[in-house]
């Protein structure tokens, strides 16, 4: 799997992050933010994220390549994807 780095967040994005973390109700979108702070503030890998937040590597990759291109807009699910799941 081909590593991904998460650079240092600034103090807008942490607090972006930090508020989307503690507010949310959905689940899902909480470990998503939490995938971004192991990333970010820890340094890890994914296999070590993989583990932490009990989801496949592939799945981790997924959200912190979409996180690097989208902030924190693209950490909930795709509107479309939510129809489908009704």
């Amino acid at each position: 799997m081909k590593p991904i780095q998460i650079p240092a967040l600034t103090p807008v994005q942490h607090k972006e992050l930090d508020h989307l973390y503690r507010t949310t109700k959905d689940p899902r979108l909480r470990t998503r933010a939490q995938m971004v702070f192991l990333a970010a503030e820890q340094g890890l890998k994914v296999p070590q994220m993989a583990r932490i937040v009990r989801e496949s590597e592939t799945t981790v990759l997924r959200w912190l390549k979409r996180y690097l291109a989208e902030g924190t807009e693209g950490l909930p699910d795709a509107p479309a994807l939510d129809a489908l799941r009704r």
